[in-house]
């Protein structure tokens, strides 16, 4: 899989074997470059952190207590034991296999921007396409409608909607049916791989229910990552 990422042209390796690393080691590497969970931020859709308290953050040359009380919760915990569950149940509704790449990536044209994927697939006409698994927590499920459609996402239109970037982003990701901050994620993760669309793939803790979201590329958006996150790696330490 990694060699049909790195076919794409967009990406380049970081690290190889980032799946090797320490959880530590991790965190840390994280510090030198802005992720596709650092992208909601960038775009100020995030609920919990801004572009402040991110660089900050990331000028640490230190794990810090708030990232050690995230990385602690429970929830947080289950998601990465039952991601492989999460994929599994997504490559069973597809009807496709999803790899997970072992390598953490990095942007060529922008180094500061870089991605580890949890799941990526090639659909039927030969296409990747990333593949997001989270599990939600009975708090979180309120912001996704499960009534929404993989066909009724396909149909949506992409056109530039509101008078901001954040207005634009909420639109979209509520006609899509899941939270701003997961929808410009995935937006990043498609960059890196030039795909027309991805997926993300979501189990509900509370009720132990999936759901499967399409999310199509939103060009507006992914520019908006892409000059965001040049501007802002000045500040960088």
């Amino acid at each position: 899989m990694n060699e049909d990422i790195l076919k794409a042209g967009v990406l380049a390796i970081k690290i190889e074997h980032i799946d090797q690393v320490s959880e530590e080691e991790y965190a840390m590497l994280r510090k030198e470059s802005f992720g596709g969970s650092d992208s909601s931020i960038l775009c100020g859709v995030n609920l919990y952190k801004n572009m402040e308290q991110l660089i900050h953050e990331k000028n640490c040359k230190f794990i810090t207590d708030e990232e050690k009380e995230v990385g602690e919760k429970a929830i947080v915990r289950k998601g990465k034991d039952l991601e492989p569950i999460i994929l599994d149940k997504a490559s069973k509704e597809l009807g496709l296999e999803i790899l997970k790449p072992t390598s953490m990536f990095v942007f060529k044209e922008e180094p500061v921007l870089t991605l580890n994927y949890d799941g990526v697939t090639k659909d039927k006409d030969n296409r990747l396409i990333p593949v997001e698994a989270k599990l939600v927590s009975k708090w979180g499920e309120k912001y996704y409608n499960k009534d929404k459609t993989i066909e009724e996402n396909k149909e949506l239109d992409m056109k530039v909607e509101g008078d901001s970037l954040e207005a634009h982003i909420k639109r979209k990701a509520t006609k899509i049916g899941i939270p701003a901050y997961y929808y410009t994620q995935v937006q990043q993760e498609m960059m890196g791989l030039n795909a027309p669309y991805g997926y993300l793939a979501v189990l509900f803790d509370e009720t132990w229910t999936f759901k499967l979201y399409l999310v199509k590329a939103d060009n507006f958006v992914q520019n908006k990552i892409f000059d965001l996150a040049s501007k802002h790696k000045k500040e960088l330490s």
